[in-house]
């Protein structure tokens, strides 16, 4: 199942390659940016949260150290709803080839399951999409500079995690919690 999933992922990062060229012009992504990962609360199904431990089991022993501790100490923290990626480290991810599908979609307008844009929360960083967007009125132009109004993608988890997609890899996703949630059920605070 896991290297049916892997596949999955290539098809997927593919495809929002393409999506993340298409809008470049808007976006402002780049490795140790990193403000994805300060405050969330990193929803994964069961098939992704045990390919990014697989991918953790093989890290180099002191990044895996290093990692281990953050979660430790995520974990000793009362449970609250938005925290810092344990996985975070020194401004990178250290699973980032493993990382979750919210992960590898963050940066890029979509729809929410209302049909409403979903503006990344980066935008109020002055990053991506800030240079269309009107941080008053909350709309999206192209009136400003000379940039052309950004497109909005349909990659909810709920669509890229469908039936459809399962049958079409042969994978299962499984039962949805937090990431905080799965760590708590693999760590066990000595």
């Amino acid at each position: 199942m896991i290297t049916r999933y892997r596949e999955y992922l290539e098809f997927l990062d593919k495809k929002l390659a393409r999506m993340f060229e298409a809008q470049k012009e808007f976006i402002k992504c780049k490795k140790g940016c990193a403000y994805c990962c300060r405050e969330g609360e990193y929803p994964l199904s069961e098939l992704e949260y045990v390919c990014i431990m697989l991918y953790y089991n093989n890290l180099e022993p002191e990044l895996k150290e290093k990692v281990t501790e953050n979660i430790q100490q995520l974990l000793k923290k009362s449970r609250e709803k938005m925290y810092e990626c344990p996985f975070l480290v020194d401004n990178i991810c250290a699973v980032y080839n493993a990382r979750g599908i919210i992960c590898r979609t963050f940066g890029l307008i979509s729809y929410d399951e209302k049909d409403h844009k979903k503006i990344p929360f980066c935008v109020n960083l002055n990053l991506n999409y800030s240079n269309v967007y009107d941080t008053e009125t909350h709309t999206i132009s192209g009136n400003k500079g000379e940039t052309s109004e950004p497109v909005a993608y349909n990659i909810s988890r709920k669509v890229l995690r469908s039936p459809k997609a399962e049958k079409q890899f042969d994978i299962f996703f499984g039962e949805d919690k937090a990431l905080i949630e799965w760590l708590a059920e693999d760590f066990k605070l000595t």
